[in-house]
């Protein structure tokens, strides 16, 4: 496949020594308990050593870093929002001492406790992207996003979402849409109090996701989708969003943070991985950071998820670790 000039800018950013990528899990814990998760929550609040260890690795990389993107994850990274405050001061402080440093956070959250004082709060520290994920409107939602004592979320979402509406700062919500073969349908009523209530703000963008199997233990409960069942649920999806302007859509040169060498995920138990699914894949155990903010990086794990750095093939490089369970079927099928 042909790469055009956006994949290869993507490409070239990837393996310069002055950007970095950290995909931060300040806890894996989570006040959630979603039908479809992969996540075992075993591991809590990330380490005090840890932390020590990103903010030192951060005194070291500043000065000739152009451009440091940081991205929270979890579990739910506001159950641990004094540690990505702490870390957030942190490169503000180097940020002001190298002016050539530009600096982007995002978070994925559930959106339970994102009320407009920790918005803002976020926003102060440079933290100004959201990724928050809906399953339909409240009767749907609240069968499969629950939380861990088994009631509903959606009512609170919602309410936060349009608190963070009433903010006078420049931030971008991506509502991430969840669907099923068997929902999908169902979503229009969640597509027009979308509209209602956001329409035309676009720091408000709406993007359509599959629920897939991803290692959770009710993964037989889900029913596959292929692409083209994909395709043509989103086409009709985005059909009922009233502005075009807010529909988010992948590019089709996407390339995963997974197979890029700069982008490292850092969890809380100190532990480098690549990828925010496979979690409990030995595969995906790369390494480890240590206190002193030194990365202890295993080559040969790391290997196998930049290949696609070599072949340039699309496919790999869109999902290395889809490539890397294609190649161990193929494998243990010899």
């Amino acid at each position: 496949m042909n790469l055009k000039n956006e994949a290869f800018e993507q490409i070239i950013l990837s393996l310069h020594p002055s950007s970095l990528n950290l995909i931060l899990f300040p806890t894996e814990h989570c006040n959630f308990r979603c039908t479809y998760c992969y996540e075992d929550y075993k591991i809590g609040r990330m380490m005090p050593e840890v932390v020590s260890g990103i903010k030192n690795l951060l005194h070291h990389r500043y000065k000739t870093l152009k451009l440091l993107e940081i991205s929270w994850f979890g579990g739910e990274p506001l159950l641990a929002k004094d540690v990505i405050f702490e870390i957030s001061e942190t490169i503000l402080s180097l940020q002001e001492q190298n002016p050539d440093l530009n600096y982007a956070a995002n978070i994925t959250t559930n959106g339970y406790f994102l009320t407009k004082q920790v918005a803002e709060e976020l926003i102060n520290y440079g933290i100004s992207s959201y990724q928050i994920s809906l399953d339909g409107d409240r009767q749907l939602h609240d069968t499969t996003r629950v939380l861990s004592n088994g009631k509903g979320s959606f009512d609170v979402i919602m309410s936060n979402l349009l608190a963070l509406k009433q903010i006078q700062a420049e931030f971008t919500v991506l509502i991430r849409i969840h669907y099923q073969k068997s929902t999908f349908v169902e979503l229009k009523s969640l597509i027009d109090t979308l509209n209602d209530n956001f329409g035309g703000d676009l720091r408000f963008q709406f993007y359509f996701k599959s629920v897939d199997k991803l290692g959770g233990e009710n993964d037989e409960d889900i029913e596959a989708l292929s692409p083209i069942e994909k395709a043509e649920i989103e086409a009709y999806l985005k059909n009922f969003v009233a502005d075009s302007r807010q529909v988010y859509s992948m590019s089709n040169q996407y390339i995963c943070y997974a197979s890029k060498p700069n982008s490292l995920a850092i969890r809380a138990n100190g532990r480098i991985a690549k990828c925010t699914v496979a979690l409990d894949d030995e595969r995906n155990d790369i390494g480890y950071i240590q206190e002193d903010g030194k990365l202890c990086l295993f080559q040969e794990k790391l290997k196998p998820w930049i290949r696609g750095l070599e072949s340039l093939d699309l496919k790999t490089l869109a999902c290395p670790w889809e490539s890397l369970n294609h190649n161990k079927k193929i494998g243990s099928s010899k």
